[in-house]
């Protein structure tokens, strides 16, 4: 891999860091549903072959992390648990100090800062597999660089699979996690013209992000417009409306649907949908996110541009976990919700950058 060894002097190198106590606060739950969920100490886990130990710093809650607490859809069990959720500890991403290297791993040093993805976020430490992480960027705390590897490289597939160069881009629900990674990143990439459809009271900071247009929901309809194409975060327009919608070879990327009820959710639409769509010069594209560096290189090289940033409309310790999943179910947060971590350590807020190690 191709990360520059950092040497600068770090807190984060001490052998406290590297040789932490036996145990450690943790956001635990051993059943289906937000009242399971609970704090508790738990032993530190150990990097095995290929993995980090990671002093976790933050993380955030997604919408996916709430339906892995409350096993909905129906289908979510069937890869999770039937009865209880396979994980004990929940949270998907975060940003970190590396504690340990395990064996086998190269281009990581303990007292490095590195965000990505690890099952077992909302805790002091937790376990990653090298190859889902990276070196954070030099320009962003630990509560922005935690929110980006789920909705940030969400958005960076759906930029790529957009084919964005030059065209006319619409995003669906701009002001929220994936929506507002994608305004900024599709402007990134060349997009000619970006649109933001959000609600009133989202404008400014929908325009803030770049949007050369922003589109008001309760007043606008985008599907009056034609596009190259539409980054869908929302999925609350019918085929129809997005055929009319987009241009003779346009595309629609599908990256969240509002209706989830039924034993599997969205899935048995989307899949009517990708065949529906098979037939003609527009296209649709639904994908499941790949966990892969070179995502997160090529975001935190977007953020070191100055082209990309995180925006966190609100901030949560591990004890208020369950508060960030009613947020996110409402669907009125701005960007994403922070889980701050260093909080269960007794760091302030103001302190957590002190947390976070070195970066190259």
């Amino acid at each position: 891999m191709d990360k520059k060894p950092n040497t600068s002097p770090s807190p984060d190198t001490s052998s406290k860091a590297q040789h932490p106590s036996h145990s450690m606060t943790a956001v635990v739950q051993h059943a289906y549903g937000l009242d399971a969920i609970e704090i508790a100490q738990r032993p530190v886990p150990s990097a095995g072959p290929g993995q980090l130990r990671i002093k976790v710093a933050a993380s955030t809650v997604n919408p996916m992390d709430r339906h892995l607490a409350t096993g909905s859809p129906g289908f979510v069990r069937l890869v999770e648990g039937l009865h209880r959720p396979k994980h004990e500890i929940p949270g998907r991403e975060a940003c970190g100090v590396v504690d340990q290297v395990g064996s086998g791993v190269e281009g990581f040093e303990v007292g490095q800062s590195v965000f990505g993805w690890l099952t077992g976020a909302y805790a002091e430490y937790a376990v990653a597999e090298a190859d889902h992480m990276w070196l954070s960027p030099t320009e962003m705390t630990a509560f922005e660089c935690a929110a980006l590897p789920v909705a940030g490289a969400t958005a960076l597939q759906a930029v790529e699979l957009g084919n964005v160069t030059g065209k006319r881009v619409v995003v669906n629900g701009a002001s929220g996690g994936v929506g507002h990674y994608a305004v900024q990143i599709a402007k990134a990439r060349g997009a000619h013209w970006v649109a933001g459809v959000s609600s009133s009271s989202n404008t400014d900071f929908v325009r803030g992000l770049g949007a050369d247009q922003v589109i008001e929901y309760g007043s606008e309809d985008f599907t009056s417009q034609r596009w190259d194409v539409i980054i869908d975060c929302i999925g609350n327009r019918s085929d129809a409306e997005i055929r009319r919608a987009l241009v003779r070879d346009g595309r629609w990327i599908v990256v969240g649907d509002q209706k989830m009820d039924g034993f599997l959710g969205p899935l048995p639409r989307l899949l009517v949908r990708l065949l529906r769509w098979r037939f003609g010069s527009q296209s649709c594209h639904w994908f499941v996110q790949g966990e892969d560096a070179r995502y997160l290189k090529e975001i935190a090289a977007l953020v070191d541009e100055g082209k990309v940033g995180s925006h966190l409309s609100e901030t949560v310790t591990l004890g208020d976990v369950r508060v960030g999943y009613d947020r996110i179910k409402s669907g009125r947060a701005v960007g994403k919700v922070s889980v701050d971590v260093t909080a269960a350590r007794g760091v302030p807020s103001s302190k957590a950058n002190s947390d976070v190690g070195t970066r190259s």
